[in-house]
Order: C-alpha cells, then structure tokens, then sequence
C-alpha cells in the first residue's frame, strides 16, 4: 500500500492545481458578468469546458488507486474516500494526504461559493434583462371582451410605460 501513496500524492497535486485554475475561471466569469463583457464571458465559458475535460482524466485515475487500495489492503473498499485512507496511515505520509486533502476541500468551497454567486449575478441579470424587455415591449395584452351587446370592451391591461410616455 505503501508504494501507491507517491502516485495519490501526484494525482492530489494535479487535482489541486486545476482547482485552483477553476476557482480563478469562475472569478473571471463574475468579474465579465459584473462587467456584462460577453465576450469575456463566452471565453470563460470555453476555458471552463477545457477545464472540464482535464478533470476526466484525473478522476478516472484516483478511482484506478482507490481501487489498487482497496487491493491492497481488504479495510478499505472500492467506494472508500481519503479520509478512509488517512485512518490507516500514519507518519508524515498522513500528513502529507491530509494536508491536500483540506486544500482540495478548501479549493471546492470556494468554488461552490463562486458559483452561488455567479449563479445570482446571472438570475438577477436575466431579471433585469426581463424587465427591460417588458417595459419596451409591454406583456401581451389579455384578449378583449364583449359586453352583452356584442361591443368590444377595452383591454383589460394597463398601458405599459412606454405607452404611457408615448
């Protein structure tokens, strides 16, 4: 079990490096969202596929350990997590793991929070966006009714504030 830990150690620092490139894309995208720089933003949005295609790689290799782990020592199972791992060792192999194992979860809050910003930033934009929309355009008009003698009656809408002001 003891020759595995260099290559985890590898993947982790890996890992680790592109979370850091991913926590710095999804900056990027809230600073080009807060700017409403779409062409920032669609470059983001490519980085952030690459960024994707990287992580496929790297995930298949960690569940490649985690099962010659799960091999070489029958305590841990297929499905077993680092923190499993940690219990199992000890010295300055375990520190070493745990070190960047609270790294990649550090890195994966920030993300998350990035991300449930980034996510708002774009909600209230489309909000606005659809605002701006109503006002020009105005919503559509409920279709008209008729009074007992067969007369149209007048839109039941308001008039918007572009009709108001034209």
């Amino acid at each position: 079990m003891q020759q595995l830990v260099p290559q985890l150690t590898d993947n982790l620092d890996r890992t680790i490096a592109l979370y850091e490139q991913i926590l710095a894309t999804e900056r990027g995208k809230q600073r080009a969202v807060v700017a409403c720089d779409l062409d920032t933003l669609g470059a983001v949005l490519a980085r952030e596929e690459e960024l994707v295609e990287l992580a496929r790689p790297l995930e298949a290799e960690r569940a490649m350990l985690r099962a010659q782990f799960a091999q070489a020592d029958e305590r841990l199972g297929p499905d077993s997590r680092l923190k499993h791992l940690l219990a199992l060792l000890d010295g300055p192999e375990r520190d070493l793991l745990a070190e960047k194992r609270r790294r990649l979860l550090t890195l994966a809050g920030q993300i998350q929070e990035v991300n449930r910003v980034n996510f708002q930033l774009l909600r209230c934009s489309l909000d606005l966006v659809r605002g701006i929309l109503e006002e020009i355009f105005g919503s559509a008009p409920a279709p008209g009714t008729y009074d007992a003698a067969g007369r149209q009656d007048a839109p039941s809408q308001a008039p918007t504030r572009v009709d108001q002001v034209l």
